[in-house]
């Protein structure tokens, strides 16, 4: 397999985790049924570390073929993987102790990760399908107002 080929399935893989752990972490904050389901959170979980994982592979394994400033963009995005893995264990923590109020923070963790992987959608998506970038930005920044306000929502459900 070449070095393209193998880069396309480490992409594929890299989405698959996103688009699983976004639906499960959906699951999460929306549904009281599921809540505080410890399995349903390590799915979530685990496949956000895939998502990153697989991210680091496809970087590593392309990057000589990557421009300036893809090598400046890329590893900033690993880093704000990394910034969701520590939301999401932030939100472990709080599953797992349910102190006073727990759900609130709960809540804003989870979402946190969901608005960026909804915003990675959304500008990959726009713009691998050629969708001009100021509309891609325009898509991007209402993705984030709607998605705080769902996660507002959200918590006052729970409040």
């Amino acid at each position: 397999m070449d070095v393209h080929s193998f880069h396309n399935v480490l992409i594929i893989l890299h989405a698959t985790s996103a688009t699983i752990s976004f639906f499960a972490g959906c699951f999460l904050i929306f549904s009281l049924k599921y809540a505080s389901n410890q399995r349903l959170f390590n799915l979530y979980w685990g496949f956000l570390i895939a998502m990153v994982a697989f991210l680091v592979c496809a970087i590593f394994v392309y990057w000589t073929e990557y421009s300036s400033a893809e090598r400046i963009i890329f590893p900033g995005l690993v880093g704000l993987g990394i910034y969701m893995l520590y939301r999401a264990r932030s939100a472990h923590r709080l599953l797992k102790t349910q102190e006073s109020g727990w759900k609130h923070g709960y809540i804003e963790h989870i979402g946190f990760t969901l608005i960026s992987l909804f915003e990675g959608f959304i500008i990959v998506g726009g713009l691998n399908s050629g969708v001009p970038g100021w509309l891609v930005a325009l898509a991007g920044i209402l993705g984030v107002v709607v998605g705080r306000w769902v996660m507002h929502l959200a918590q006052q459900r729970v409040a």
